[in-house]
């Protein structure tokens, strides 16, 4: 599988990187899903990913930030998405637009759809809620449409038009959303919620503590096959050590620094219900905050399975 960019949107901490191991961990686990469930879908990368590459036959994706789901409802459409492809050839780039853009009230669907786009292409690391244009007020160093290649945005756009039929859309809680695939045979879900810390610098939505134990105890019930990825924080090792010993540490290498800053490789948390992980490489090694030049695939180190202790109650659980 590739490791270049499936999606059109910039995403801190974006998994596009990551599409692989979970296709090696789906592989094994699992004989052809037939359906890819994302509920925190954001970028969409790995979903796209699979999709593309024939891993699975259909995706569900959803958001809860409406102008992310309405970007993606838009671009699955034919007629959809040959509008913002022609807007993308002539919206004015400059921050004169981005400001309006920021201040605009869309008023239909597809106005919503253009604004995440610009603002997600036009503005600092990809962030469209918090941050500011690219380049800065003062456009000195670099310019807004530095990520903005209108033909190749375009054309991408015009080509995940044609995967419509084999896609769904939604804007909804997470729990409304994955309770719809509850009971679906051969569907796989993958969840990546927001990031347990910086989350408010990072997203529109967030969780609060009580957000992260409600996801935590609907995955306790859920029985079918999912993967679920966290930013890798002592909170979360104590929020999952009593829910599975199936877990991994993955160094994953973003483009940017969540926060700001050249190439990254961050490390992550991976649980699972799934009998198995991929195996881990051999020549890994384990990164905290390393800077790199040339971004790499994710990986798992060879010392990074982690083994979570079970309380009683949870192995009483697990044996039922």
């Amino acid at each position: 599988m590739g490791t270049s960019t499936r999606s059109v949107l910039r995403y801190p901490g974006s998994k596009a990187r990551f599409s692989g191991f979970i296709a090696r961990a789906i592989s094994l686990n699992v004989s052809r899903p037939r359906l890819f469930v994302e509920p925190f879908c954001g970028g969409a990368s790995v979903s796209i990913a699979l999709l593309e590459d024939g891993v699975v036959d259909e995706i569900a994706i959803n958001d809860v930030d409406p102008l992310i789901a309405q970007f993606w409802t838009t671009v699955f459409s034919k007629a959809g998405a040959e509008w913002l492809a022609a807007r993308v050839a002539e919206v004015p780039l400059s921050v004169e637009e981005w400001k309006r853009q920021k201040a605009l009230e869309p008023a239909s669907q597809r106005e919503a759809a253009l604004k995440c786009l610009y603002l997600n292409r036009t503005s600092f690391n990809g962030i469209i809620h918090q941050s500011g244009p690219l380049g800065g007020w003062g456009q000195k160093n670099i310019k807004i449409d530095v990520r903005f290649n209108r033909q190749r945005i375009a054309n991408r756009i015009l080509a995940l038009s044609e995967l419509r039929s084999k896609v769904t859309v939604a804007n909804e809680g997470w729990r409304t959303f994955c309770e719809r695939f509850a009971e679906s045979e051969r569907a796989v879900l993958y969840l990546d919620p927001p990031y347990y810390h910086k989350a408010e610098q990072l997203y529109g939505h967030v969780f609060d503590e009580g957000e992260h134990e409600a996801l935590r105890d609907f995955l306790r019930t859920m029985n079918r096959p999912w993967l679920l990825s966290y930013d890798d924080a002592q909170e979360v090792r104590d929020l999952y050590g009593d829910v599975t010993s199936k877990a991994r540490v993955i160094d994953n290498t973003y483009s940017t620094h969540p926060l700001g800053g050249c190439a990254f490789v961050g490390r992550e948390l991976v649980f699972t219900n799934m009998k198995r992980l991929p195996a881990a490489a051999k020549s890994a090694k384990g990164h905290v905050g390393l800077s790199v030049k040339k971004p790499r695939k994710s990986r798992a180190g060879n010392a990074d399975a982690l083994r979570f202790p079970i309380s009683a109650a949870a192995a009483a659980y697990y044996a039922q």
